[in-house]
């Protein structure tokens, strides 16, 4: 690691202190910045390029689980559900760190946008 990259991690974990100092002394940004004197433009560069340093570590991979023929079903299966389609809907695994998340075709986008969003954040 060169100096260049060794001074671009200290500020990345140097802002990343600050933002949970933020998050747990209940402040909102401005007046978190305003009683620490920094400045929200600085705060909120940072913020993105914690964020983007984050996900970038982080990203999700996606397994794809694969279709499944009804003929390959358990017979208790085929009369539960109609078979207009040969194939039952994809389903998919996304793995976000620990936590794993199974979705198909019937998961509505908002659901999902709003899970991922939410893991995001927790990491």
């Amino acid at each position: 690691m060169d100096t260049t990259e060794a001074a671009v991690q200290y500020r990345l974990q140097k802002w990343t202190n600050i933002f949970m100092d933020r998050k747990q002394s209940g402040m909102t940004v401005n007046q978190y910045c305003e009683a620490n004197h920094i400045s929200r433009d600085s705060y909120y560069y940072w913020y993105k390029r914690v964020r983007a340093t984050a996900l970038q570590q982080v990203s999700p991979s996606i397994i794809p689980i694969g279709t499944t023929s009804v003929m390959e079903q358990d017979p208790a299966e085929k009369t539960a559900s109609p078979a207009c389609n040969v194939f039952s809907p994809a389903t998919l695994t996304l793995q976000v760190g620990d936590i794993s998340l199974k979705v198909n075709e019937a998961t509505p986008d908002m659901l999902l946008r709003r899970t991922l969003r939410i893991l995001l954040e927790v990491k």
